[in-house]
């Protein structure tokens, strides 16, 4: 047996001690996630799982929101985690997300990720892509990209996706090379006509979503893009209503969590599995989206709680006008 099945079982077995013992409630169904049949696609969005085989409570509460979803009413079209699936880029790592959203394959119809910095950093950058690239094929409704890099593309509900991720490795941001950006541009300019395109990418753009204060105020570019920002932003504005959303703040639900750029609409989406900061702290937070023709509504929630966001919170539920 490899070292990384070893760590993987052990992980599972740390997971369910954990759950047996309590120290992490699960969700109730008094306040379910029902999706509006209405909408012409509804997906959810989660901000890094960071799933860490030295933390088990970090599992637990993607499990928890795991069953959240696994109460809801209806199937959605979607789940969208956006980097850092894991600590280390580990394979019992990846191993032990995909057990935890498989566990949810008949609530959400495919499931699509973009890497973030701590799961390429670390290590060879040609081995993680193969490892996040497995990680997504050993989901029953996984999605798997490009096996030459991490940007790709595809359509779904009639709506354009458009996944973005380092050229290299990166320690916090994210290189984005000139062959990337020439490509987006293209996807942008292809993309349906009269409908919005939706951008994901691990780290938001420099000085919005509350940057750099809600990375702590580490540095202007700290906690975003990096130093291919300007670039990246300069090809997004040429389309409108370009659907930004990031992960990789860590930061509650708030007033910087929507921010309208102009064409472009950027969302921040709080982590799910580790700590979250700001006035709103609380553990497992995301956002529940319901598009359509002529608006997109953001509805946050606490998974790990089973509950949507008070509305006394800013940004608990927003409108991007289309």
């Amino acid at each position: 047996m490899s070292v990384s099945s070893i760590l993987y079982k052990a992980m599972v077995k740390a997971l369910s001690k954990v759950i047996e013992s309590g120290s992490i409630p699960m969700p109730d169904k008094e306040e379910i996630i029902e999706r509006d049949e209405d909408s012409a696609f509804s997906f959810i969005a989660w901000g890094d799982p960071q799933i860490s085989f030295i933390s088990p409570l970090r599992s637990a509460r993607v499990y928890a929101a795991c069953r959240d979803i696994e109460n809801a009413k209806g199937k959605f079209d979607a789940l969208f985690l956006l980097g850092d699936i894991t600590e280390y880029g580990a394979k019992c790592e990846y191993d032990m997300t995909a057990y935890l959203i498989n566990g949810v394959k008949d609530k959400i119809g495919k499931v699509f990720a973009v890497s973030g910095n701590h799961d390429i950093r670390l290590r060879n950058y040609k081995k993680q892509l193969g490892r996040f690239n497995g990680f997504l094929s050993s989901l029953e409704n996984g999605v798997k990209g490009s096996d030459a890099h991490y940007y790709h593309s595809c359509e779904l509900c009639g709506y354009k996706l458009i996944f973005l991720g380092a050229d290299r490795a990166c320690f916090e941001g994210s290189y984005i090379s000139e062959g990337q950006l020439k490509w987006l541009e293209k996807e942008l300019e292809t993309a349906p006509e009269g409908k919005p395109v939706f951008v994901f990418n691990h780290q938001a753009l420099k000085n919005t979503n509350g940057l750099p204060m809600t990375w702590l105020g580490r540095g202007k570019w700290r906690g975003t893009v990096g130093w291919d920002n300007d670039k990246l932003r300069g090809v997004l504005e040429k389309r409108e209503n370009v659907i930004f959303i990031t992960g990789h703040l860590h930061y509650g639900i708030s007033q910087y969590t929507y921010e309208n750029l102009g064409n472009i609409k950027a969302v921040s989406v709080p982590t799910v599995g580790v700590l979250n900061h700001g006035p709103f702290d609380k553990l497992s937070q995301g956002i529940v989206f319901s598009v359509y023709d002529d608006r997109i509504i953001g509805s946050a929630r606490v998974f790990g709680e089973g509950r949507y966001v008070d509305k006394s919170v800013s940004n608990s539920s927003f409108t991007i006008e289309l």
